[in-house]
């Protein structure tokens, strides 16, 4: 989304590009929600792993998850505040032309 600001100096939101970087994200979300099916701990062949190995993957497979499932949420925290950002711009701008349609 981008800041932009019009003639006047006062911010514009373009909803359409809004919609376009959610869009983005919601893809981006959904190739984490895709990594995360490849990091099964259960997918370890036990029968041709063992030890340290195993461990060491099962390690590697936990923290990388816990780092995906929080890069998803920061995903899904960043479309929520756009998503707010948007509606509170319509908000005021529907106050804004209810004000302006009283003094005509």
């Amino acid at each position: 989304m981008s800041g932009l600001r019009d003639s006047s100096g006062t911010i514009v939101i373009d909803e359409a590009e809004a919609e376009e970087d959610i869009r983005r994200i919601q893809q981006a979300r959904s190739k984490l929600d895709e990594a995360m099916q490849y990091l099964d701990p259960a997918s370890i062949d036990s029968t041709r792993m063992s030890g340290l190995t195993r461990d060491a993957l099962e390690e590697q497979f936990a923290r990388m998850g816990k780092d995906l499932t929080e890069w998803g949420n920061i995903c899904d925290g960043t479309i929520s505040y756009i998503r707010q950002v948007v509606a509170e711009y319509q908000r005021i701008d529907r106050e804004f032309a209810a004000k302006a349609k009283e003094l005509k």
